[in-house]
């Protein structure tokens, strides 16, 4: 007896994936920059100048705080996106499948970490980032494949 494979299901597991993996490095990035030294310089004294100086824009605004905030709200935002597609992937589906515009938007952020990530960051980050954007259009293409009929 053969079983036939649901394609939706594919799409469903693909997306559901994509979203724990997004979903765990947000976390994994939480924790390295509250709960660890991992995202700090090595060089000790470029830590304690990164204490002392300010931007341009506001004498508040001391770079090294900066950098703790903005590690910190990309770790929350990495979490947001994870968790609801996650959500919406394991109880709406049919939404994602119906209305894409929170996939395509995802994919799309997907695409620019990937692409900061090669030009700005370190290696391990961009394909950390280019495995959930895999699953995201694969998941993403079924669904649209299977919406113009071209799969069964």
């Amino acid at each position: 007896m053969e079983k036939s494979i649901n394609i939706h299901q594919v799409a469903r597991t693909c997306l559901i994936l994509a979203s724990v993996i997004l979903l765990f490095f947000g976390i994994l990035h939480l924790h390295g920059t509250f709960f660890s030294t991992d995202l700090y310089p090595k060089d000790l004294d470029l830590i304690e100048k990164l204490k002392i100086s300010t931007i341009q824009m506001d004498e508040s605004g001391i770079i090294w705080k900066l950098w703790i905030g903005f590690n910190a709200m990309f770790s929350v935002g990495l979490i947001f996106i994870g968790s609801v597609n996650l959500y919406l992937s394991t109880k709406h589906f049919e939404f994602i499948r119906a209305k894409s515009a929170i996939l395509t938007l995802t994919i799309c952020s997907n695409i620019f970490f990937v692409w900061t990530g090669n030009r700005y960051m370190i290696s391990d980050f961009s394909i950390s980032m280019a495995i959930p954007l895999i699953f995201f259009a694969i998941g993403y293409a079924i669904i649209r494949l299977k919406r113009l009929n071209y799969l069964k």
